[in-house]
């Protein structure tokens, strides 16, 4: 596991003293029941002016309360992309870690920072201990299977793979929409399908309005990346947002076989629904 050392965790927490993020109402109201990216080495045309490095984070904005899904790799770009989006400053209902790398958590420091109240960090069990130590200020919360944290938002609790030889464990969000499921992924190392399997054995009557986030198939061939894209359409995922960690190819793939029903889920893109 990439774990963040208390040293680094130390030097970020420094750089960041003094970064006021200022909010932004209009942005703010007029983004009600959407997920933005805010940090992401993936950029469209709608990341002007935002700061492009590898990792993963996305803000959620429901009707009641946002949450913030992952914190990317830097702490002063994601203040940085926060503020420029207009989320600069908010109230957060919780932050949620899909799992323990670097380029999902090492943001966490300046998020906390900077928040205006001390929202819960939603952590998969066996990284908590880890967490804890490295930000013994957050209020860190031990997922252990599948969770509720708010009215209509979940997590999946945390599913397990082999990684570098050691057991690893990462967690989706699943929020419920009249839609449907609306499912946010970090980087799917236990697999994309696994995730959504995880999500469809909690609400089985539940139609996918959305899967999105990264899907990590930047090494798999194209044979098996059909076959991934195949068994998503039969699990009834009608949009999907492939990004991050999901590779080129693999993006053209899904794009092709999902249509017009394919949403960018890049850099400074904000999904409404």
């Amino acid at each position: 596991m990439h774990n963040v050392s208390l040293s680094l965790f130390a030097t970020v927490t420094a750089v960041v003293v003094g970064v006021c993020l200022v909010p932004n109402s209009e942005a703010g109201d007029d983004l009600r029941n959407s997920i933005t990216v805010v940090y992401n080495h993936e950029g469209a045309a709608s990341a002007s002016g935002l700061l492009k490095r590898g990792g993963f984070s996305a803000f959620i904005k429901l009707e009641e309360r946002s949450l913030l899904f992952d914190t990317g790799g830097e702490a002063t770009v994601i203040l940085e992309n926060l503020n420029s989006l207009g989320f600069g400053g908010a109230e957060l209902e919780a932050v949620v870690i899909s799992h323990n790398h670097w380029d999902h958590v090492y943001g966490l420091p300046g998020v906390m920072s900077s928040a205006r109240n001390s929202p819960s960090v939603y952590v998969v069990e066996p990284s908590t201990e880890s967490l804890e130590q490295q930000y013994p200020r957050a209020a860190v919360v031990a997922v252990e299977g599948p969770t509720q944290i708010a009215p209509g938002v979940w997590l999946t609790g945390p599913l397990e793979i082999e990684f570098m030889g050691a057991p690893f464990f990462e967690q989706a969000l699943v929020l419920e929409h009249l839609d449907g499921l609306h499912i946010i992924v970090g980087c799917s190392h236990p697999g994309i399908v696994t995730l959504v399997e995880r999500a469809k054995t909690m609400f089985p009557d539940t139609p996918i309005a959305l899967v999105a986030g990264g899907f990590h198939l930047r090494s798999t061939g194209e044979q098996e990346v059909r076959q991934v894209a195949a068994a998503l359409a039969r699990l009834g995922v009608q949009k999907i947002g492939p990004s991050h960690c999901t590779g080129a190819s693999a993006v053209r793939i899904f794009r092709e076989r999902w249509g017009d029903r394919f949403i960018s889920f890049d850099l400074g893109d904000s999904y409404r629904f």
